[in-house]
């Protein structure tokens, strides 16, 4: 824990202490979780049995709280005193309870199941039956959540002898903001948070990195709900109540504020095709009449995404559903009715440029290029992508992998050496990479060993994909075995090589006996009915370990030759360079569990996440077309090592290697610890692009691949990813492909990758300057246009006051009475020289603020 951080826990105690409630609203990426757990453990070290309660916007942020909780016992609180951790196995004593609903909230209060429990804000939205559907008139649907909310309210505080819990925190607080408007959501916090004296919480803590997300006002409104502040004016009540620390970064030479590297940047696009124009200026047209503007109306924000929206099916998710009009994601929109009308005026819908350039910006233009320290670093690679249609992430990740797919297709073509390479790559394009046209295309003249391969094939792989299978990359299922019945193909047989023990060439992605350039001199020998089968994998993990097979002693056989591995190949690479990687390596090898761990990290992440796969394959084709015969697989094996070590230098695998090293500790320090044995979370993301929306239930998976330098490289999200997720240490690229709602949405969205100790903070330390590019794609001349150059100019203004808590309300709406000539002179571009901003800390820890008795909350606590 930082000095500014620990600051920050002494500064809300000490508000807690005095006014029973405490705003932390440091800028994004400054480390809240962690203030608040400090805060947390403070109260369980002064009285061990309170109790606490966590409400975050949706489930993944709540198992976001679990695993950083555990993290924080872990390695932050270091003292075993049976009251935070553990004497006996250094877990938490409290262990985190979530329940679903607050009905299960309820429950677990009654039957004192747990000291630490959590539970959605979302869930706040849906306290009704289907007695008091949205249909129904008579219903007084505020009025019923409010009741129930009240039911429960009094169950918890029964529960607890009438005293709630000891406290209670409320992540992402401007969730709340619009609590006058008599939303659902709105009613049910009201009755459920309780007034005084009969509060559900005797004190309660509010997160949030935007408190006047969209107005001052919005600061009273969120504190009303849990402290009296009826009459005070917000800059009082920020004095009062809240710490408001400004994000800086720590660089080479100086420190440094968000506007010394963030680049914002505009993709303008045109119509090539005149039908299209012809579209959208029918569009616009239309779409003016429909919101009636005249004498300087208003328009609504981000209409202008993509015309695929309107044809699919309403959302099945309920967590992107909120009841209030703030909601950001939507399938339909006041212009859906339009865009049905001039698609069928007009026989269809026209190809949309935005999409395009999108897609160039995110996709490079040689996937296998060598990656170096310039541009074409495979951190380059990743981008986070935010719309606002939910549709929209499908078609721009079916986009992503579709191009990604070209690219991997051209590379198997070429490895083939086929005759007519364009024509052949064409008719397999054709058919959308299918795997009947692979097996037609590509057929090995020879019969090749199967080095002791089944006959039939298995799927005992982790499930496919969430969601249409059309959208993900059509190439990585080559490599799938799939189920009895369907043939494999050349692909999936040669991942089959790789993963199964009693293949050879499964020693290829073991790593070293010595987690250095060790070789390995023996494998198993079993009997497999009335057959002697070589097994590999368990006499590797036998050789680096020590660990016996649970089957007891099994026979060892001694190779003719040493058997190298990849990892050895490219270690003798970085040490023949004296790569500064070469010190993470020492470091995790110090650790045999750690290096286990990434052993299987960087298999699982070669041969299901990353192109890596492919380069492999394609050596393997290239290797087998000049083979001659070889007598035994193990001797194959030794020729194919000798066959790649040549090509290492030149290739991807030593990139990913490298990268895979710079960031490893820290990946694993936040994965829970079941997955950091296998990383098999790996395995289901074999395409490039993957999105996220309610729709999708393990967004974890995503987070974790997108945090490592392996797949998705893209990253398309409705605003399920636009709070509460880390998502800084491979990425510094964000694209708005629909605009926010708000500067406040927009900070929110960016702070998912400007935060702390990711890659713009690596570059800041190792260069004393970093890039933070944040990309707006526009149609030029057009509605899209004024749209953004209206929020641009809007966001400029109120960004500096923003930061202070100082701004004025901000509308989501845009009015053309305002020319927005010159309007990208508004966009931010890194001020180099600026370091550290001027100004101080708006509200900063102040020492002398405490109560009158040392840091005691209250004399029940003694």
């Amino acid at each position: 824990m930082q000095a500014r951080q620990a600051e920050g826990v002494a500064g809300l105690w000490n508000k807690l202490a005095q006014h029973d409630a405490a705003l932390l609203a440091d800028e994004v990426g400054t480390g809240k979780t962690l203030q608040v757990l400090g805060v947390m453990a403070m109260l369980w070290r002064m009285k061990p049995g309170a109790r606490v309660l966590v409400m975050a916007p949706n489930r993944e942020i709540c198992r976001h709280w679990q695993r950083e909780y555990e993290q924080f016992v872990a390695s932050h609180y270091r003292q075993s005193d049976n009251r935070v951790r553990r004497t006996d196995n250094g877990a938490p004593v409290h262990a985190a309870l979530l329940a679903p609903r607050l009905a299960d909230l309820a429950d677990a209060c009654v039957n004192q199941e747990s000291r630490f429990f959590l539970t959605t804000i979302h869930t706040l939205s849906h306290l009704l039956g289907s007695e008091h559907e949205p249909g129904n008139s008579d219903a007084d649907r505020p009025g019923a959540a409010a009741a129930e909310a009240s039911k429960l309210h009094d169950r918890i505080r029964e529960a607890f002898d009438g005293e709630g819990f000891d406290l209670l925190v409320l992540d992402e607080a401007h969730y709340f903001r619009n609590s006058h408007r008599g939303s659902l959501r709105a009613a049910a916090a009201k009755a459920f948070f309780g007034q005084p004296p009969g509060r559900l919480a005797r004190r309660s803590l509010l997160m949030t990195a935007t408190p006047s997300h969209g107005s001052m006002a919005d600061i009273t409104r969120i504190l009303s709900l849990v402290a009296e502040v009826e009459g005070e004016s917000p800059e009082h009540a920020l004095k009062k109540y809240a710490l408001r620390r400004l994000r800086r970064m720590q660089g080479r030479d100086t420190s440094h504020d968000k506007y010394s590297y963030r680049c914002e940047k505009v993709l303008p696009v045109d119509f090539s095709d005149p039908r299209a124009e012809m579209f959208f200026a029918l569009y616009q047209k239309m779409l003016v009449e429909q919101q009636q503007v005249a004498g300087g109306r208003r328009y609504l924000y981000g209409y202008l995404e993509g015309f695929e929206s309107f044809s699919v099916e309403a959302d099945k998710s309920q967590e992107d559903a909120p009841d209030d009009a703030s909601h950001p994601d939507y399938h339909g929109a006041p212009d859906t009715r339009i865009l049905k009308r001039l698609s069928q005026m007009l026989g269809g819908l026209p190809p949309h440029p935005k999409y395009d350039e999108l897609i160039r910006a995110c996709v490079p233009q040689d996937i296998f290029a060598i990656p170096d320290a310039s541009d074409n670093a495979l951190h380059q690679h990743k981008h986070l992508v935010f719309v606002r249609r939910i549709p929209s992430v499908r078609e721009i990740t079916a986009r992503v992998n579709a191009r990604y797919d070209e690219q991997m297709a051209a590379k198997i073509i070429a490895a083939w050496k086929l005759a007519k390479p364009k024509s052949k790559l064409i008719a397999w394009r054709d058919t959308r990479w299918s795997r009947a046209a692979f097996n037609r295309l590509f057929r090995f003249k020879d019969q090749e060993p199967r080095d002791g391969l089944p006959t039939a094939m298995d799927s005992a792989l982790a499930p496919p994909e969430e969601g249409d299978p059309v959208v993900y990359s059509q190439i990585a299922q080559l490599f799938v075995e799939k189920a009895s019945g369907e043939a494999p193909t050349d692909c999936s047989l040669f991942r089959s090589r790789l993963r199964r023990p009693e293949s050879a060439f499964s020693l290829l992605l073991e790593p070293a006996s010595d987690y250095r350039q060790g070789t390995y001199t023996e494998h198993h020998r079993r009997l497999a009915g009335d057959r002697e089968r070589d097994e590999y994998l368990s006499a590797t993990l036998a050789a680096r370990t020590g660990e016996v097979s649970s089957e007891g002693v099994i026979p060892l056989v001694g190779f003719a030759m040493p058997m190298p591995t990849l990892w050895g190949m490219i270690v003798d690479l970085l040490e023949r360079s004296k790569a500064p990687q070469l010190g993470f390596l020492d470091k995790i090898i110090a650790n045999p569990a750690l290096a286990e761990s990434f052993g299987q990290y960087v298999k699982h992440g070669f041969m299901y996440a990353s192109p890596v796969i492919v380069e492999l394959y394609c050596w393997y084709v290239e290797f087998r077309s000049g083979e001659t015969q070889v007598a035994s697989a193990q001797e194959r094996y030794l020729a194919f090592t000798r066959f790649i070590r040549p090509r290492l230098a030149q290739s991807l695998v030593p990139a990913y290697f490298c990268a895979a090293l710079e960031t490893f500790e820290q990946l694993y320090r936040r994965v829970p610890g079941v997955m950091r044995k296998e990383w098999r979370s790996l395995i289901g993301l074999s395409s490039p692009g993957f999105y996220a929306s309610g729709e999708v239930n393990d967004r974890q998976r995503l987070i974790i691949g997108f945090n490592s330098p392996f797949y998705p490289n893209v990253l398309a999200s409705t605003s399920v990813l636009q709070e509460g997720v880390d998502l800084h240490l491979q990425c510094s690229k964000v694209h708005h492909y629909g605009i926010a709602w708000t500067p406040g949405d927009n900070e929110q969205r960016v702070g998912r990758v400007d935060r702390m100790f990711g890659k713009v903070n690596a570059h800041l330390q190792r260069d004393g300057r970093a890039e933070l590019a944040i990309h707006y794609p526009y149609l030029a001349r057009s509605f899209d246009e004024e749209q953004l150059a209206s929020f641009i100019r809007q966001k400029y203004d109120v960004e500096d006051r923003m930061d202070a808590c100082k701004q004025k309300e901000v509308h989501s709406d845009i009015d053309l009475r305002h020319a927005t000539d010159g309007w990208q002179a508004f966009l931010r571009r890194p001020d180099t020289g600026r370091g550290v901003a001027d100004n101080g800390d708006p509200y900063p820890f102040e020492p002398d603020e405490r109560p009158k008795k040392d840091y005691q909350l209250d004399p029940r606590d003694g």
